[in-house]
């Protein structure tokens, strides 16, 4: 009964961990007792890197209300974001633009004391981002930022966990054939790809580089191709890490009240 209690206990700490392991969305959390000055941290990470396109999250780990405002207390708000009340337990979320590249400063206008720092950069020189790929799939929370080099723009991707695959959508006219380079997260789709396909025909005409964290697609398109579907290992997750987290103890509590009341009708 005690360890199951306390494995509940590390599952439900894990949570927020878990939720940053994706470049595309990073979390920013409050722990509990920031509203203590003597309390040295607040904001967790204090400083976090990301690119352009990504989703910063900040979640409210504290028991009362606090805000998150870009700017410093000493020179007070900039005008880029401001959350307003974040109740206990609640969320505020905010897309980084190439407005905020360099350092964006942050703090909490009740609590001068608590800080932070994103390093926002851009993406990568001559490369384009599609945001927010894997939305479609899953609790909807598991998202990626994908860069890709084409002449052509991707206008839509879609996930489909049942073939382990996805579908990138591109549009535009030109008028020769080119690259289409494509710097997919591990997280979206794993290597080692088991195939690509153009507008539903296999090509096995494309090269495979491992980086860290993403795996670098490069297959040559026509001037007609519009869909660039890749199958991979696996694909991401039918449930986010939060969603999967929450399902885990879900199914730990199940069976640590069924076995407190078995216990209880023996006694």
């Amino acid at each position: 009964m005690y360890k199951l209690v306390t494995i509940l206990a590390i599952l439900i700490l894990l949570i927020p961990l878990a939720s940053s392991s994706f470049a595309s969305t990073a979390e920013v959390l409050i722990h509990t007792g920031s509203a203590d000055p003597n309390v040295h941290l607040t904001f967790y990470p204090p400083i976090t890197d990301a690119s352009v396109g990504d989703i910063i999250e900040f979640g409210n780990g504290d028991t009362v209300a606090h805000s998150v405002t870009s700017g410093s207390p000493v020179s007070g708000p900039d005008g880029k974001f401001d959350s307003g009340n974040i109740e206990p337990g609640k969320y505020f979320r905010y897309t980084l633009s190439s407005a905020d590249v360099g350092i964006l400063h942050f703090y909490d206008k009740a609590y001068p004391w608590m800080t932070g720092m994103i390093d926002v950069k851009l993406a990568s020189t001559g490369y384009k981002v599609i945001n927010n790929v894997g939305a479609d799939t899953g609790d909807g929370k598991t998202t990626f930022s994908v860069e890709y080099s084409s002449p052509k723009d991707i206008i839509s991707s879609a996930v489909n966990p049942k073939d382990k695959s996805v579908t990138f959508t591109l549009v535009g006219k030109v008028y020769a054939n080119s690259n289409l380079v494509l710097k997919i997260p591990t997280g979206l789709v794993n290597a080692p790809f088991l195939g690509v396909w153009l507008d539903n025909a296999q090509t096995k005409n494309f090269t495979v580089e491992s980086q860290s964290g993403i795996t670098v697609l490069t297959v040559p398109i026509t001037t007609l191709t519009e869909q660039v579907s890749v199958v991979g290992s696996s694909v991401v997750p039918e449930f986010g890490p939060i969603a999967g987290l929450v399902f885990i103890i879900s199914i730990i509590a199940t069976i640590t009240l069924a076995r407190f009341r078995l216990n209880h009708k023996l006694v």
